[in-house]
């Protein structure tokens, strides 16, 4: 009785399958990042250690893309905990960047690094007053970002294993159309 349940099943399966195959023909490719993104790129630190982090503790979070016209975007957010007495600067910041012009170039990163050529940075946070908008500068800047694609672990980035509590990393994905 187990074998004709058994070839039901796999039949039931192929058929499933088959009908998504033949579905999916009609399925548009959709690019969340538009048809112009080339490279998505991913950056998390985290220095949560008293002795190695002072004076502050925290982290930051990016997300940004360059697009084949030399534009891009970026976003990140950071939060630093006050650990010595009289330290500016705790609390939550956040920016959204317009990247006017991007290039690979030598730089902290090796000999591909991205550097930002020009755009504008907005900045929200902690500082209680409006949201601010400035020029990125200096240009050209570089990024510390290294324009390959892979992914960057703390001891690659800082050349040496950190203590417990310590991470930065950093992923690059280029993208394919």
């Amino acid at each position: 009785m187990r074998k004709p349940k058994t070839m039901i099943q796999i039949g039931s399966c192929c058929a499933i399958l088959a009908a998504l195959s033949v579905l999916s023909i009609g399925v548009p490719v959709v690019h969340a990042y538009g048809n112009a993104a080339l490279w998505q790129i991913a950056v998390s630190q985290n220095c949560n250690n008293s002795s190695f982090c002072t004076p502050f503790q925290g982290g930051f979070w990016l997300w940004a893309e360059f697009d084949s016209d030399g534009t891009g975007d970026a976003t990140a957010t950071g939060c630093s905990h006050l650990v010595a007495a009289g330290s500016p600067g705790a609390g939550a910041d956040h920016f959204n960047a317009d990247i006017q012009g991007w290039t690979v170039m030598p730089g902290s990163a090796g000999p591909l690094t991205f550097f930002v050529l020009g755009g504008t940075m907005t900045l929200t946070g902690h500082t209680g007053g409006p949201t601010v908008t400035v020029p990125i500068s200096p240009v050209p800047l570089d990024t510390g970002i290294p324009a390959v694609a892979g992914h960057f672990s703390t001891s690659m980035i800082l050349g040496f294993t950190p203590p417990p509590g310590v991470t930065f990393v950093i992923q690059v994905v280029h993208l394919t159309h």
